[in-house]
């Protein structure tokens, strides 16, 4: 007598659909998106940009931008731009983190772009960072940075549990400098010289790299016999990556929090702004002669330009 064979389900249930749902990274999405939109942001979900080392169409989770107004007259703007993923990681992620000896000059690595992001003294240009003062008050200058980390998986037999670094969050944190690079390069390669000099306004964006948890965050601090393990809501953390462009290695400095977090980041965002807007405003005439030269030295280019970026940048 033959046995009945149990009857294979190919559809999934409401149940089941939720469960899945639930661990993804969309819910996460979509409640990082409306706390974006809620603080003022215009919020893009899952921008699409070109791998530069495949050639493909890749995406990234969010992009954000805000403004804000420098000057009363003209349209004088900085702009934080945010470059964020999101991930509902369902083990806990650790980042090794200590002290940096040279914490002091991580404001060089925090990313702008647009005009002036340098600025003409007596004996040259400076850099953006150098001309705000960012080491005295920007966020990568303070506390710990981490330049590894881990997570944790069951053993195949489970019997017990390994620290890895897995393909997904290397892969999470090098699409989010590519994409991070890609914004900065799309900016310059659609910058033209104005007609007039004087048509020419403060137009400068400056660059947050986020990535937003859903699951918990620790800290691994060494100490003199082991290290001592503390959950976190924020870290930072340094990563270098080769840039096909510049031909040499370059910092990235990315801001890991928690969701719970979100909203106390941007206020400190908000806080770094208001700092550079009070400098701009303190220093408008140095401000005004760097974008006046900037513009005079490009007028004075020869020949057919693709893109304006060197005679930009810093």
């Amino acid at each position: 007598m033959n046995k009945k064979t149990p009857d294979i389900i190919t559809t999934i249930s409401t149940k089941q659909m939720k469960e899945a749902i639930k661990k993804s990274g969309y819910l996460l999405e979509q409640r990082v998106e409306r706390i974006l939109t809620n603080a003022g942001y215009y919020v893009e979900t899952n921008p699409v940009f070109p791998d530069p080392e495949t050639g493909k169409s890749k995406e990234y989770d969010i992009s954000a931008i805000s403004a804000t107004r420098i000057y009363k007259k003209g349209y004088n703007f900085v702009f934080p731009v945010l470059i964020c993923e999101c991930e509902n990681n369902a083990q806990p992620i650790v980042f090794f983190t200590k002290e940096s000896p040279v914490s002091f000059l991580h404001h060089y690595e925090v990313k702008v772009s647009g005009i002036p992001v340098k600025f003409w003294q007596e004996n040259g240009y400076i850099s953006f960072s150098d001309f705000t003062g960012m080491e005295n008050f920007h966020h990568y200058c303070k506390g710990n940075i981490s330049t590894q980390y881990c997570t944790f998986q069951l053993k195949k037999d489970k019997s017990s549990w390994i620290a890895l670094h897995d393909d997904e969050h290397h892969n999470t944190l090098s699409s989010l400098i590519k994409a991070l690079d890609y914004e900065i390069t799309q900016y310059y390669d659609y910058w033209e010289p104005p007609h007039k000099i004087e048509d020419e306004d403060m137009n400068v964006q400056i660059y947050y790299p986020l990535v937003v948890l859903q699951g918990d965050l620790f800290a691994a601090e060494p100490r003199p016999n082991g290290f001592a393990l503390n959950q976190v809501k924020y870290i930072e953390f340094r990563k270098e990556m080769f840039s096909s462009r510049t031909n040499k290695v370059e910092t990235y400095q990315i801001d890991i929090i928690c969701e719970e977090y979100l909203k106390y980041y941007l206020k400190m965002i908000e806080f770094e702004v208001e700092k550079i807007k009070t400098l701009f405003q303190r220093k408008r005439k140095q401000v005004c002669i760097s974008i006046e030269k900037i513009i005079q030295e490009i007028k004075l280019v020869k020949g057919d330009i693709k893109s304006y970026r060197e005679y930009l940048e810093f």
